[in-house]
């Protein structure tokens, strides 16, 4: 049991590292915020971080076409925003609702309204002193 909670750890953080380098478009910085709450290295898991930052976006925010070198998990805890992962369907999220991310998929998110940002929480697991996120123009 102890090696499945580590390797979930490790996937975790990973995901983590993916979400917080990669710019913005639309809203302005000082409109987004982003709280590191955790960057720990994992004990057993050489090589490998755990990382949990709380973003607060305004109306309006879009990321650029990105991928995360690591399993990404999202919990959104205001608002809403989209997900659209190339290949697939665009999802939306709201309050309440969490989410996974595959590493090295190329995506966009961005909020759902124009009159309401959205906050939620990131946390990846992923090689130690790698970026959250990493540009991935088309």
């Amino acid at each position: 049991m102890a090696m499945k909670s580590k390797g979930f750890a490790a996937c975790a953080a990973v995901a983590m590292l993916g979400v917080v380098g990669v710019g913005v478009n639309g809203a302005s910085a000082d409109e987004t915020s982003t709280t590191p709450v955790l960057k720990t290295e994992l004990s057993g898991v050489e090589g490998t971080e755990a990382n949990i930052v709380l973003f607060d976006v305004a109306a309006g925010w879009e990321t650029q076409r990105h991928i995360h070198p690591g399993h990404v998990f999202v919990y959104v805890t205001e608002g809403s925003i989209q997900v659209d992962v190339d290949g697939e369907e665009p999802r939306t999220f709201a309050a309440g609702e969490a989410f996974y991310e595959l590493p090295d998929k190329p995506m966009v998110a961005r909020t759902t309204s124009a009159d309401e940002g959205a906050r939620f929480i990131v946390f990846q697991v992923g090689p130690t002193g790698e970026p959250i996120m990493v540009p991935h123009p088309q």
